[in-house]
């Protein structure tokens, strides 16, 4: 799809397990058995064998070469085994790689290039990875099969990545399709979807610009009036879906006889899961609401009536029962479709999944779900209970199980190492007997500064009389940048500690601590109260008003217990 800029935001609507919910909100921006038989005599072809044969086949080999004439930052790898959520890390796992000189001897006959290789932990079927180079990405998201022997070189002052090795066609036709996708956003006009009263508009000058540029070769913007123009616009993009489309069959035409039909049916499910996606989502969260709620009725049930037939037409594509319970983009739209009908038949989201799909595929969807959209709901508790009562294979109900540890409160918090501004390590269950805040940061987060200095430190001062504790945890890796910001972003009356490595990992998987500041508060067991305090209050006083009412057991008597 087109690239959107958006000077107007519609609410979405989320709905779960019970009855159906409408809540509208600011936007946001909006994703058999598969062991490699590496046995195979015939190269590129081939197959996904049986869940019982694990061990070394899911591990794969990666040999890179890299010509990095600009060091922008170290080299990194992030290894996606099951795609749920672009929002999760749930067993995601990252590797940081530290390339060595290549030899003349090895066959390394460049002298600027420098080689790494490793190995990477896959579940019995095909899982993505990312390559970094600081937070440059040079691949990003590609589909790896377990058990493969990859080769890779990278040359960065060329411009060139190429693959080799026994499924290089796989990878060279993943690089093909990426690319072309590049390609159509570039060659796209930039969309603003904007009233024709807005001040952008209007302004002295805007439109003399918009006539001069109009028609220019290069960048282009294309401007829509919300409502039926830019509806319109995007209904025609999914009725040109096999003319935009067609590049990319064609590559898929060239390497199919390369590739396992397996493999080649996977990319297919990519190929067309990204692209139905993104014109679902797109409707969704920014012309659903104005549909529903500017348009006449026979206009609205006009428009419903042609979403309709495209969900009808996306529900009738057929991909292997692999491909659909290993492709990101397969996951994402069925994902939209569901919800889609699920609001325009006033039902349920997990009814319909269960109506539509079966076995791993709908606990796949229901853990999806949860992922990201939890969040947005009430009564989460009976909503994680409702869908793990229907969901039964791994790792889809340990990703629901480890939702309810990060949502319902109740339960001890796991320890995990602290290390001390003196460089001395505390265990988290050696902290006081009492009340306590724990606010978790990073030392380049202005967002947690402001909260910190504006809202929780005053929060803390008001209720240290009455036996609350206020911690603060760094999560940086460099400990010298932690300590000299603790100015900026704590306060050195109180306790600052470190929290990085292994446990900073488990913590971030376990509590889902995806963006900062985070503030938990334990009781005096050290019993999770709270997982975020923050939605309490926008403002200083209504975050103290709401953390009196709601906490008022633990304000009592003070304990003068120190770390």
């Amino acid at each position: 799809m087109n690239k959107l800029l958006y000077t107007f935001f519609l609410g979405y609507t989320l709905l779960y397990g019970g009855n159906l919910l409408s809540q509208r909100k600011v936007a946001d921006s909006p994703t058999g058995n598969g062991l490699v038989d590496a046995s195979s005599l015939q190269s590129g072809r081939e197959e996904y064998s049986t869940p019982a044969q694990k061990g070394e086949e899911n591990t794969t080999l990666i040999y890179g070469e890299i010509i990095n004439p600009d060091s922008l930052g170290p080299l990194s790898l992030k290894i996606t085994p099951y795609y749920i959520s672009p929002r999760t890390t749930f067993l995601q796992e990252e590797l940081l790689l530290d390339p060595m000189n290549g030899e003349f001897y090895d066959g390394v006959v460049n002298p600027r290039t420098r080689k790494f290789d490793t190995r990477i932990s896959l579940s019995d079927r095909p899982g993505y990875l990312s390559l970094f180079l600081g937070n440059r990405p040079l691949l990003e998201d590609y589909l790896v099969l377990p058990g493969d022997s990859i080769k890779l070189k990278l040359d960065l002052s060329r411009n060139a990545i190429i693959f080799a090795g026994k499924n290089q066609d796989f990878y060279e036709a993943q690089f093909a399709l990426k690319r072309l996708d590049q390609r159509r956003e570039f060659d796209s006009p930039r969309q603003l979807i904007i009233p024709e009263t807005s001040t952008l508009l209007t302004r002295p000058g805007s439109q003399e610009k918009i006539d001069y540029f109009r028609g220019k070769f290069g960048a282009e913007l294309l401007i829509l009036k919300p409502g039926k123009e830019s509806l319109h616009y995007l209904i025609a993009q999914a009725d040109q879906a096999e003319d935009i489309l067609k590049p990319k069959l064609e590559i898929l035409d060239f390497y199919q006889p390369k590739l396992s039909p397996k493999n080649w049916d996977l990319l297919r499910a990519e190929v067309y899961g990204n692209f139905y996606y993104s014109i679902l989502s797109t409707f969704r969260k920014f012309h659903y609401p104005y549909v529903e709620n500017k348009f006449s009725a026979k206009d609205r049930e006009h428009y419903r009536q042609r979403l309709t037939d495209l969900l009808t037409r996306v529900g009738n594509l057929e991909f292997d029962s692999q491909s659909k319970l290993i492709s990101a983009a397969f996951l994402d739209l069925e994902l939209e479709r569901l919800i889609l009908n699920a609001l325009w038949k006033n039902r349920s989201f997990l009814e319909l999944v269960q109506e539509n799909h079966s076995g791993e595929l709908a606990d796949r969807l229901q853990a999806a779900y949860l992922s990201n959209y939890l969040a947005s709901h009430t009564g989460q508790e009976e909503i994680l209970l409702n869908y793990l009562s229907k969901t039964e294979s791994s790792p889809w109900k340990d990703r629901i199980e480890n939702l309810k540890r990060a949502t319902i409160p109740g339960e001890p918090i796991e320890d995990a190492h602290l290390i001390s501004m003196s460089g001395d390590t505390l265990n988290v269950s050696d902290l006081p007997n009492q009340p306590t805040l724990v606010y978790f940061y990073f030392s380049t987060c202005a967002h947690s500064a402001s909260y910190f200095k504006n809202y929780l430190f005053p929060l803390y001062q008001e209720l240290e009389a009455e036996g609350i504790k206020l911690i603060a945890i760094s999560v940086d890796e460099d400990s010298d940048l932690w300590k000299e910001r603790i100015f900026k972003y704590s306060d050195p009356s109180i306790p600052n500690f470190n929290l990085r490595g292994l446990s900073k990992e488990r913590w971030k998987e376990l509590y889902e601590i995806t963006s900062f500041p985070r503030v938990m508060l334990l009781d005096r067991d050290s019993r999770i109260l709270s997982f975020d305090i923050k939605p309490l209050g926008e403002t200083q006083k209504e975050l103290l008003q709401e953390f009196r009412k709601k906490f008022n057991d633990e304000l009592s008597t003070k304990t003068n217990t120190s770390l």
